[in-house]
């Protein structure tokens, strides 16, 4: 059994412990570089090259706000997928459980039914308390990141993208893999920059679709942002 495992990554993105986090053998490494051109009118996507079991790709862009989306990278990652299962991580994240229990999870899903799985992403984050100030909070959130490349799953959504699993037919395993999320464990600027980044796609998102899901994720957004500047 074989794995794809999917990255984005911008420039000056340090994959090495991303990578290190992963199986040694039988893991196939699909990084996508993402970068802004301004001498481009239209987004231009192509492949830089491949290595034994890594290929890059490209995707640049004349500007964030108008082109920019998650789900385009994620669904060009897995056309150039050949493992029989794909996992999804961000550069910012681990794998955190242990890697004999990982394997085992990965044996026990290829000779199930299952065609996606369910891992648990957790994480640090600073937030304001009235009574206390800052306090590092510990979040966990449910991802359908793991999935057969069989069952052909499509991406969604131009950010806090998600794979849809529609057909009732189609098992989605609850596991206990766990990733960890090192993206909200950043200085205060950093954190506003990457607000104000998710906020403008949002409004993308939002304007495309008027959804009770893009509105509460531009509300919680934009509240985020401005707790971040009373910093």
């Amino acid at each position: 059994m074989r794995l794809s495992a999917c990255v984005i990554f911008q420039d000056g993105d340090d994959l090495r412990g991303w990578r290190d986090s992963l199986p040694n053998e039988n893991v196939e490494v699909i990084a996508l570089r993402t970068a802004v051109n301004k001498d481009l009118k239209e987004p231009e996507f192509k492949e830089v090259g491949r290595i034994d079991d890594h290929i890059v790709l490209s995707w640049e862009y004349p500007n964030f706000e108008d082109f920019f989306d998650f789900s385009y990278c994620r669904n060009k990652l897995d056309e150039y997928a050949t493992g029989d299962w794909i996992l999804h991580m961000d550069s910012d994240e681990r794998l955190a459980s242990p890697m004999d229990e990982f394997l085992a999870y990965l044996e026990e899903l290829n000779d199930s039914d299952a065609q996606a799985a369910t891992l648990t992403i957790a994480g640090v984050h600073n937030e304001m308390d009235e009574n206390y100030g800052y306090l590092r909070k510990r979040y966990s959130l449910a991802a359908t990141r793991l999935y057969r490349r069989s069952a052909c799953l499509k991406w969604h959504a131009i950010c806090h993208e998600t794979v849809r699993v529609t057909d009732e037919e189609r098992t989605v395993a609850d596991t206990d893999i766990l990733l960890y999320h090192k993206g909200y464990s950043l200085s205060t600027e950093e954190l506003v920059k990457k607000a104000e980044r998710n906020g403008k796609l949002m409004v993308r998102e939002y304007t495309r679709e008027k959804s009770e899901r893009n509105w509460q994720y531009l509300a919680n957004t934009f509240s985020y942002l401005k707790q971040l500047q009373k910093r």
